[in-house]
C-alpha cells in the first residue's frame, strides 16, 4: 500500500511538473535575456511613453509577465509557433555585439539601439570631421533609412574608440539632436549627405 502511494505521488509530481516545462519554455520562447533589466532596456526600445509609465508601477513577476505579452503582441505572424519580430531582434542583436561592442556590448550603444529598431540602414557614409570642428580628425557616420521611413542620424566617435554617440535625428520622434551638433563636424560639413 505504502508502495502505491509513492508511486501515485511520484506521477503526480511528474504529471505537474511538465506543464510548469512547456510553460518556462513558452516564456523563454518570449523572451531575449534571463534579466529583467536586460529585457526592459530592450523592450523600451520600442515601448511608448505610456507603456514605459505603466511597466513601472508593477511587480518584477507582473513585470516578465507584461514584457512576455508585449514580445508576444508584436509577433509578426501569431499563426507560428516562432515569434519572427523577436527573432528578427535576436538576430539584429548579435549583428550588434559583433560589430559595435566596444565598452558595453553593442545593443546597448546608441548605433545598437538605433540598427535593432530601424534595421540595417539603406545607406551609411562614414567620415573624418572637416576644418573648424569642435575635435579635429575625428570619425563619424551617417546613416539613412529610405524604404520603410525616411530617418537620416548622424554618429560621432568623439574618443576615437569606437562608441560613436548619436549627435544628430532627423524624423525619429523617439531620438533627439544635439543643439551644437553641426560644430562636432566643422564648418565644411555638407548638409546636402543627410538627404
Amino acid at each position: 500500500m505504502k508502495k502505491l502511494v509513492m508511486l501515485v505521488l511520484c506521477l503526480g509530481l511528474i504529471v505537474s511538473f511538465i506543464p510548469a516545462q512547456q510553460q518556462e519554455t513558452e516564456i523563454f520562447a518570449n523572451q531575449v535575456f534571463d534579466n529583467l533589466k536586460d529585457e526592459y532596456k530592450l523592450a523600451g526600445y520600442f515601448l511608448t511613453h505610456l507603456q514605459k509609465k505603466y511597466y513601472k508601477k508593477l511587480s518584477d513577476n507582473d513585470k516578465w509577465r507584461y514584457l512576455q505579452t508585449f514580445w508576444k503582441a508584436n509577433d509578426l505572424d501569431p499563426t507560428t509557433e516562432a515569434n519572427e519580430f523577436l527573432d528578427q531582434i535576436r538576430i539584429r542583436i548579435k549583428y550588434c555585439n559583433q560589430h559595435f561592442t566596444h565598452f558595453n556590448d553593442g545593443w546597448t550603444t546608441d548605433r545598437g539601439r538605433i540598427y535593432i529598431r530601424n534595421g540595417e540602414p539603406y545607406e551609411v557614409i562614414s567620415q573624418l570631421t572637416g576644418v573648424n570642428a569642435k575635435y579635429p580628425q575625428k570619425d563619424y557616420e551617417i546613416w539613412k533609412y529610405r524604404i520603410s521611413s525616411y530617418r537620416t542620424y548622424i554618429f560621432f566617435d568623439q574618443q576615437q574608440h569606437g562608441d560613436h554617440r548619436l549627435i544628430y535625428s532627423e524624423n525619429d520622434p523617439d531620438e533627439g539632436s544635439w543643439s551644437d551638433w553641426k560644430s562636432y563636424l566643422g564648418t565644411d560639413f555638407d548638409v546636402g549627405l543627410l538627404y
